[in-house]
């Protein structure tokens, strides 16, 4: 279980930052415990921009606390900021993530064949063989905020 929330939080950042209204991403900031003096410096950076905003909240957030940084602390955070719907969606998206697989049972005559129930398998996460492999070693979300180098993802 602990293992779900180290998916890549990152990769629902952009569809979180397009729901979140205008009226609410300064609360759903403080509820990630951004503090108010980053939460003014990036309404001004980003000129009011809601959307990128929470971009620049999400991703200091990911930074910041590294692999702590789960799918369940996001969940949690958006249903405290009374953004419970977008909460539900990550929870949809979720289990859209995960492959049917074909389950086989033996019939009367001893015969594997294929049933018609299927039950659903959670996509893996690399290994840490293939992390090896990838070159780095780590995976952004798995960083820390000193280790963490864009450069990286840009190769």
């Amino acid at each position: 279980m602990a293992n779900r929330g180290k998916q890549a939080v990152s990769k629902y950042f952009y569809d979180i930052a397009e729901e979140v209204p205008a009226d609410k991403w300064k609360d759903f900031a403080r509820k990630l415990q951004i503090k108010e003096v980053q939460i003014g410096r990036i309404e001004a950076e980003e000129k009011g921009i809601v959307k990128e905003c929470c971009m620049k909240v999400l991703n200091q957030w990911r930074m910041k606390n590294g692999r702590k940084a789960t799918l369940e602390v996001l969940r949690k955070a958006l249903e405290d900021a009374e953004l419970g719907d977008i909460a539900e969606n990550i929870k949809d998206e979720e289990l859209h993530l995960r492959i049917p697989v074909q389950e086989t049972t033996g019939n009367s005559s001893g015969a594997q064949q294929p049933s018609t129930q299927y039950v659903y398998s959670q996509v893996s996460q690399p290994s840490s063989d293939d992390i090896k492999r990838s070159g780095t070693g780590l995976q952004p979300e798995d960083m820390d905020c000193e280790d963490y180098d864009d450069s990286l993802l840009l190769g």
